[in-house]
């Protein structure tokens, strides 16, 4: 198909839902999913932990919801975990910032109302160059990342958005600091997510769930009484206890299928603020992923285990390389799990097209100078560290991914203002518009269906953009977004939503 047929095609599937409701209900009848309307995801039958056993299997008994007052009792000093390290061969200065932005950064009170009385009608952009034409692709190895800390209305209009764009998965991603604020004891904010999980998955979703940020009860802080930066608990059976508790509290469905479909242990490791106060190394990650595998198997043989995806980054202060990371895990005994385990992966583009290589000669531009950068050429690494280590029965689940562009996005009461500015240290949110975002962002989801090796992609993210004042402030999170400040769809969600999809 020509290029000059797909630009007629696309304008005529735009006016066509232009000219329907475009909308989708923003208030979803639930509905409970059977065992034969699901389909298992896992990479392989899951099985017991291989031998050796690592660390004791956790009690599957259900914790009582406590009785008196809760609320997280942990205090970390503020941190501005914006960006990753930059890759380099050694130390990178003081002050270099990398990277696209992660994370459950926004923890606002879940009860605080931040919707319009209505929410503004849906309508859709006006169309401008069109993506590269592209196959039917499968609705099954798709996902969007949602942000969770919202109201029950905008959590009813986030999953009427993402069943419009018929993907299969949503995910979660849990900050355990403000989950749990005693040992077995959790808070509010709990009780609301584990309703939200529950009504994903009674919508029909696959649900993935990544567990990262353990509670200050949990850690020892610096010498001076703070603790800095997010990181493990001391004890790797505090992570497993928790795993096992979040479980047995959201429970199984009424065909007997667990509600959460995969867990993610832990998010980008290999970075310090994620990881502080103990060795950025695989060695000492598989010391937590062990014990937390067990505990997940324990309670159901169902459920996909994900290992952390590492941040795409080099080596530094505040880093280790991620292909380096990724090899740690394999010396650390990694493939023993055979394809009872998923391998994480967080193939960010940066300003690059999917489908290119490392290295591109422009001086001056930045952020595609090494092979971090591309996401192709992450996916390839990856997969070659793992049949290198002989693990190539199992698969790479892309827990992130996706491109940043604040073009489009407006500023000030009503989306009147003019575009928010690039933050210093993120310039290739400039490099691209949101027309080539859509389109990169489609290719790339053909490029990993095509590896056969390639598991479900999460793209980050559906409304980070709708949180009060990311506009405004810039937060680079809203460039990543499908939907703007006011819940208007962006062309990566349009043109998500109008491809076919099998």
């Amino acid at each position: 198909m020509s290029r000059l047929f797909f630009l007629v095609a696309l304008a005529a599937v735009v006016l066509t839902a232009c000219s329907q409701n475009a909308r989708p209900d923003p208030t979803p009848t639930a509905t409970t999913i059977t065992t034969q309307d699901r389909l298992v995801m896992n990479p392989g039958p899951a099985q017991a932990s291989p031998t050796p056993q690592f660390g004791p299997i956790i009690s599957t008994t259900a914790t009582p919801v406590p009785s008196g007052p809760v609320g997280p009792t942990a205090t970390i000093t503020p941190y501005d975990d914006g960006t990753s390290p930059a890759p380099s061969d050694g130390e990178a200065s003081d002050g270099t910032i990398f990277g696209p932005i992660v994370g459950p950064d926004h923890t606002l009170v879940p009860t605080e109302t931040r919707l319009p009385a209505t929410l503004p009608p849906t309508t859709v952009p006006t169309p401008g160059p069109s993506p590269t034409p592209l196959p039917g692709l499968q609705r099954n190895l798709m996902g969007v990342q949602i942000h969770p800390n919202i109201d029950s209305r905008e959590l009813n209009e986030v999953l009427a958005r993402a069943r419009a764009l018929d993907v299969a998965w949503i995910k979660f991603q849990f900050n355990w600091s403000l989950l749990e604020y005693a040992p077995g004891h959790y808070t509010e904010l709990f009780f609301m997510l584990r309703q939200y999980v529950q009504q994903a998955h009674n919508q029909g979703f696959y649900v993935m769930v990544s567990v990262a940020k353990a509670p200050g009860w949990s850690r020892t802080p610096d010498t001076d009484g703070v603790m800095r930066e997010d990181g493990p608990p001391d004890d790797p059976q505090a992570l497993a206890n928790f795993m096992s508790g979040m479980l047995n509290m959201i429970g199984f469905d009424s065909s007997g299928q667990p509600v959460i479909d995969a867990i993610e242990v832990w998010n980008e490791p290999n970075l310090q603020r994620e990881w502080y106060g103990h060795p950025i190394t695989g060695a000492d990650y598989m010391r937590y992923f062990r014990p937390a595998y067990d505990a997940i198997r324990a309670f159901s043989p169902a459920i996909t285990v994900i290992t952390a995806a590492p941040a795409p980054t080099g080596d530094s202060q505040w880093s280790t390389n991620d292909r380096t990371w990724l090899q740690q895990l394999y010396d650390s005994g990694l493939a023993q799990y055979g394809q009872n385990v998923a391998v994480g992966i967080h193939p960010y583009g940066w300003a690059n097209a999917p489908d290119a290589y490392c290295c591109i000669d422009n001086p001056g531009v930045g952020w595609d100078d090494q092979p971090q950068f591309f996401f192709l050429q992450t996916i390839e690494d990856y997969w070659q560290i793992m049949t290198t280590n002989g693990h190539a029965n199992a698969q790479l689940w892309t827990t992130e991914f996706g491109w940043a562009t604040y073009d489009g996005l407006r500023t000030g009461n009503g989306g009147s203002g003019p575009q928010p500015p690039v933050p210093p240290g993120q310039e290739y949110f400039g490099y691209i518009d949101q027309w080539q975002q859509a389109d990169y962002t489609l290719q790339a989801f053909q490029l990993g269906q095509e590896r056969p090796y390639m598991g479900p992609m999460i793209l980050w993210n559906l409304n980070f953009a709708t949180i009060p004042g990311a506009v405004d402030q810039s937060d680079p999170k809203a460039g990543y977004g499908l939907l703007d400040s006011l819940w208007q769809p962006r062309p990566v969600y349009t043109m998500l939503q109008q491809t076919p999809k099998n």
